[in-house]
C-alpha cells in the first residue's frame, strides 16, 4: 500500500491504494490532485495535463471543474484558457530559455537530463506586471503535452482575476479565438489534429474544447499575426514513420503585421556578426536582425568554449528553438522602405533569398527531422516556421502569382501608408491580353537582373486604394506628344512637355548602383490630377479619338517580341489616360477615324525595347 501524495496533510489515512488496483478508468478524487511533493516543476505539466485529458468533447457537456473540489489546485483549465488567450491578445509574452546555458545553472542542466525534449523551455510572462530581478512576472510555461502550465505562486498575487478581467473585457477576444481556430485549420489541414484520439496530446482537446465551432478567420494568419515562439507540441502522427512532435509557432494578433512586414524586403540584407543578418535602410542604420546560428554562450560572454564545456555547443536538430529565424529589435519596424525589392540577389550584393530564406530553409528540415524543406511545405503548413520564413514565402508565392518583382519610384515610397503593404510586383506585359482591363502595376519590359521598373496606377485593398498615377501620367505624356505639345530631347533621355516652359515629364535616371530607364517625373503626376487637363483632353474628343485609335491597334501579336511588349505598355499607359479623362462624362469615344501607324520616335527603355512614340496626322490641320 502507499499513499498517493506522501506526506500530504489533505490526504486521510484511508486515501491509500494497492498498486494492482490502479486499473481501467481509476482516477484520482480531486482532494489529491496537489504537486507540492514532486521534486521537478514538470509536475506542474503533469498536473495540467491530467486536468485537460478529463474534459469532455461532447458538444454542451458539462465538464469537470476540480478547481472547485480542490481550492488549492494550481492547474485548472479555466487559467490554461487565460494564458493562451493572454499570449494571442499580447497580453503575455512567450520567451524561449536554454535549460544547458550557463547562466541557468545545474538545476537547469538537471531538468534538461530529466526531460531531453523540454531542453528549451518557453516561459510565459506578464507585459504589464512587474516580477523578480527586474523582469516581467513570470505566470507559466510550456510543455508539449499540455501547450502551457500556470506558475504557482502568481496565485498568492490574486493575479488570476485580474488576467480573467483583462482577458473577458477584450474587445478582440472573439477576434483571438477566430486567429486560433485558423491556427487549427493547418493542423486539420496537414492530417495532425485528431483531439478525440486515444493517443492524443491533452492540449488538442483543450484547445477543442476552448474553440468548440468557432468559425476561423481568413487570411488573419498572414495579415494581422506574429509567429511566436518555437514551441514542441505533441501530435499523433499520421503514420508510424513520422514524428509524434512538431515545431511550431502560436499566432500573436499584431494588425497590419504582414504588410509591415513586407516592407522589410525593400531593406538590403548584410552578413553581420555573431551569426545574423541584418536589414540595413538607404543610410546604413540596421532596421532589423535575423538571427541565422543558435546564440552561443562562450560567445556572448567572451569566454572560450572549452571552458565552458559542451552543454554550450550548438545541437544540431534544433536550430528553431535555439533561436534560429528570429527577428530581433523589432519594435519600432517597417515604418519605411527603400525603393528595390531585395529578396533576390543584386549585383555584386546577395538578396534575402541567399543570406537568409534559403539557409533558414535548410535549418527548418533539420529541426524538423527531414531531409529538405523546400517553400511549398511552408506554404502548406506555414505556422510551422518563423515569420522570417512563411511570412516571406507567403509573399513570394503572392508576387509569382502577379508578376515580377519591381523597383519602386520615390512617388510610390512616398504614398505608402501604414497597414498597406507596397507594391511587390507589376503585370507582364506578355500575360496581359490587349482588351481586357488595364492593370494597375506593370513591369516595364527590358529591367535587367531579378528586378524591373514597376510602374504603379494604384495600390492597395478596396477599401484603402492609394492613387500614384505613374501609368496615367505616362499616357499623359504619350498624349501631349501625340498633340505635338511634347518632345523627345536630343539625348533621347527625356521627354520634355514643351509647351509648358519645359517641364520634364519622363525620362532616365541614373542611381548609384542601377540605371532606371523609365521614370515618370511629377509634373506629369502633377497634370493627371488635375481637373483642367481632363477638361482640355475632352475638349478635343476627335483627336482624343484618334489617340485611342492609334494605340488600341497596337500590342497584338507575339508577346515575346520585344517591340510588342513595348507597344502593349503604351497601350496600358494611353488606355489609363482616357479612362481618367472619359470617366464621368457621360460621352463614349467611336472606333472609327485615321490613326498614327508609323512612330515618329522611339523611347530606348534597355537594348531592343523601345516605346513608341506617335503624333496625330491632323496635328497641324486641327
Amino acid at each position: 500500500m502507499i499513499q498517493l501524495i506522501p506526506g500530504s496533510n489533505d490526504a486521510t489515512t484511508t486515501d491509500t491504494f494497492a498498486l494492482d488496483q490502479k486499473k481501467g478508468a481509476w482516477q484520482p478524487t480531486p482532494a489529491h490532485l496537489r504537486t507540492k511533493s514532486f521534486p521537478t516543476p514538470f509536475a506542474q505539466a503533469e498536473m495540467m495535463s491530467h486536468l485537460l485529458g478529463q474534459l469532455l468533447l461532447d458538444p454542451g457537456a458539462q465538464q469537470p471543474q476540480p478547481e472547485l473540489v480542490n481550492a488549492r489546485l494550481q492547474q485548472s483549465f479555466e487559467r490554461w484558457r487565460l494564458l493562451l488567450l493572454g499570449l494571442v491578445l499580447g497580453e503575455l509574452t512567450l520567451e524561449t530559455v536554454d535549460l544547458r546555458r550557463p547562466e541557468v545553472d545545474n538545476l537547469g542542466a538537471m531538468l534538461a537530463d530529466l526531460r531531453p525534449e523540454c531542453r528549451f523551455l518557453g516561459l510565459l510572462r506578464d507585459a504589464r506586471r512587474q516580477g523578480g530581478e527586474g523582469r516581467r512576472l513570470l505566470v507559466g510555461a510550456a510543455d508539449p503535452m499540455c501547450l502551457f502550465w500556470c506558475a504557482p505562486r502568481v496565485a498568492r498575487e490574486n493575479y488570476w482575476s485580474d488576467l480573467k478581467t483583462r482577458i473577458d473585457a477584450s474587445a478582440e477576444r472573439a477576434g483571438a479565438l477566430r486567429l486560433l481556430a485558423e491556427w487549427r485549420g493547418h493542423f486539420e489541414r496537414n492530417g495532425l489534429w485528431s483531439p478525440g484520439h486515444e493517443g492524443a496530446p491533452p492540449w488538442q482537446k483543450g484547445l477543442q474544447v476552448l474553440l468548440g465551432e468557432t468559425a476561423p478567420s481568413v487570411g488573419a494568419l498572414s495579415s494581422d499575426a506574429r509567429g511566436v515562439g518555437p514551441l514542441r507540441l505533441s501530435v499523433v502522427p499520421r503514420n508510424g514513420s513520422d514524428a509524434a512532435e512538431v515545431i511550431a509557432f502560436l499566432p500573436q494578433r499584431d494588425p497590419g503585421w504582414g504588410a509591415r512586414f513586407a516592407e522589410l524586403l525593400f531593406f538590403q540584407p548584410i552578413r553581420g556578426d555573431a551569426g545574423t543578418v541584418d536589414l540595413v535602410d538607404p543610410n546604413g542604420r540596421s532596421v532589423v536582425t535575423v538571427r541565422m546560428a543558435p546564440r552561443d554562450a562562450a560567445r556572448d560572454s567572451g569566454a572560450t568554449r572549452a571552458s565552458m564545456g559542451a552543454d554550450t555547443a550548438t545541437t544540431a536538430g534544433v536550430e528553431l528553438l535555439a533561436g534560429v529565424g528570429r527577428l530581433e529589435a523589432i519594435a519600432n519596424v517597417a515604418r519605411g522602405h527603400g525603393q528595390a525589392h531585395w529578396l533576390e540577389d543584386h549585383p555584386n550584393a546577395q538578396g534575402y533569398r541567399s543570406l537568409v530564406l534559403n539557409p533558414l530553409l535548410a535549418a527548418a528540415a533539420s529541426s524538423h527531422r527531414r531531409a529538405a524543406v523546400t517553400e511549398a511545405d511552408v506554404v502548406a503548413f506555414p505556422m510551422l516556421f518563423p515569420d522570417s520564413v512563411r511570412l516571406v514565402v507567403a509573399q513570394t508565392a503572392e508576387a509569382e502569382a502577379g508578376g515580377v518583382r519591381i523597383h519602386l519610384s520615390r512617388e510610390v515610397i512616398a504614398r505608402v501608408e501604414p497597414g498597406v503593404a507596397a507594391p511587390q510586383s507589376g503585370a507582364l506585359l506578355t500575360r496581359w491580353t490587349p482588351g481586357d482591363a488595364p492593370p494597375r502595376i506593370v513591369a516595364v519590359p527590358g529591367g535587367e537582373g531579378a528586378l524591373a521598373v514597376g510602374l504603379v496606377e494604384r495600390f492597395g485593398p478596396p477599401t484603402r486604394v492609394v492613387d500614384v498615377g505613374e501609368l496615367r501620367a505616362l499616357g499623359f505624356a504619350l498624349w501631349l506628344y501625340f498633340l505635338g505639345e511634347a518632345e523627345l530631347r536630343s539625348d533621347g533621355a527625356r521627354v520634355i512637355w514643351s509647351a509648358d516652359e519645359g517641364k520634364e515629364l519622363f525620362g532616365r535616371v541614373v542611381l548609384p548602383s542601377a540605371e532606371r530607364p523609365l521614370d515618370v517625373l511629377r509634373d506629369a503626376l502633377a497634370a493627371v490630377r488635375s481637373e483642367p487637363e481632363r477638361a482640355r483632353a475632352r475638349d478635343r474628343l476627335a483627336t482624343l479619338q484618334r489617340f485611342a485609335m492609334t494605340w488600341r491597334a497596337l500590342g497584338d501579336g507575339e508577346s515575346e517580341r520585344p517591340e510588342v511588349m513595348c507597344a502593349r505598355l503604351g497601350r496600358v499607359a494611353a488606355e489609363t489616360f482616357i479612362a481618367w479623362v472619359m470617366e464621368g462624362s457621360g460621352l463614349v469615344l467611336g472606333r472609327f477615324g485615321q490613326r498614327a501607324t508609323t512612330p515618329v520616335e522611339q523611347y530606348t527603355l534597355n537594348g531592343p525595347f523601345r516605346l513608341p512614340l506617335f503624333v496625330d496626322p491632323y496635328v497641324r490641320g486641327e
